[in-house]
């Protein structure tokens, strides 16, 4: 079967957005911006770096129709950890496992930031929907918001009402906004009426739509260089203890988390009987015109 007939079998079998079969990544003669991707264990760390930095800076608006946003194919989908002994980073935390939601941030050339939650400094990094390895399982994105959400004390799974604006903080479209002019009117009228942008499977043609009016959205109200101006995801939760299934790209560590990464590369490796993920240096935006870099050096992995 020639590669533009699969191709275009595949894009037709996502128009429903209900669920997302695995498939290669676009290969980047048809989609600007792409890089075709293998599964990790071919992956040589130089050329983790290499596909980071192609999805930081491609801007599709969405992964091929309105029905696929553009985090499925494109940018940076990251946690950051704090390395311990008495858990696995990679497992949700207690309150995750019961809200239902696991909190991650979005990084790409239209959505920078300069800082993780809580100054953390290292952390994994997911391959995108549309790239994740054979055998590994897909987590669904379940809302957005232009910047931190203070998910913590939000109704489950993380993208419900937040108890200091009951009546404004719920799903956007739930309560009329579906624009990012709507999102900032929104805000403006109080700081703590930050909806979620709902960009669950079952939005079908809203969803790319939805999660790109939050990239919108956090351009539009001038969130960079503050203490929680990222992109929040929420992600379903995963079982417990399934490292083999994940699909971890990376572990990544920012200036002053090597040791972090370190540790949970070995942790992984043994907890996984050998798979081996290279750690990635990223170097975050100081400024609105400078952009994030990956860097891959052999001297910082120990497996």
């Amino acid at each position: 079967m020639k590669t533009h007939t699969l191709l275009l079998m595949l894009l037709l079998s996502f128009a429903g957005c209900s669920s997302y079969e695995q498939v290669s990544p676009i290969p980047p003669e048809q989609a600007a911006g792409s890089v075709s991707s293998v599964s990790s264990a071919a992956l040589s760390g130089a050329e983790v770096a290499t596909n980071l930095t192609a999805r930081y800076n491609d801007v599709r608006t969405n992964c091929g129709s309105a029905s696929m946003p553009a985090f499925l194919c494109r940018g940076i989908v990251l946690r950051s950890t704090v390395p311990s002994t008495e858990y696995k980073a990679w497992n949700p935390s207690p309150h995750s496992q019961k809200s239902g939601g696991v909190s991650f941030s979005y990084l790409s050339k239209d959505a920078k930031f300069t800082g993780l939650v809580f100054g953390q400094k290292n952390g994994y990094i997911l391959y995108p929907v549309l790239a994740r390895p054979i055998g590994t399982r897909q987590i669904e994105v379940l809302c957005s918001y232009p910047l931190d959400g203070a998910t913590q004390l939000r109704d489950a799974p993380g993208c419900g009402a937040h108890p200091y604006s009951p009546d404004r903080s719920r799903r956007c479209q739930t309560i009329g906004i579906t624009t990012a002019e709507g999102w900032i009117a929104n805000r403006r009228s109080n700081q703590w009426n930050i909806c979620s942008f709902d960009v669950r499977d079952a939005m079908n043609n809203q969803g790319a739509d939805s999660f790109y009016q939050t990239i919108r959205a956090r351009n539009l109200g001038g969130f960079f260089a503050g203490q929680y101006d990222y992109i929040e995801l929420i992600l379903a939760t995963w079982p417990q203890n399934i490292p083999k299934e994940l699909p971890i790209q990376a572990f990544f560590y920012l200036q002053g988390g090597l040791a972090g990464a370190q540790f949970d590369q070995k942790d992984f490796f043994d907890s996984t009987g050998g798979k081996v993920v290279p750690i990635i240096k990223i170097v975050l935006p100081t400024s609105a015109t400078a952009d994030a870099q990956f860097i891959y050096n052999a001297a910082d992995q120990v497996k």
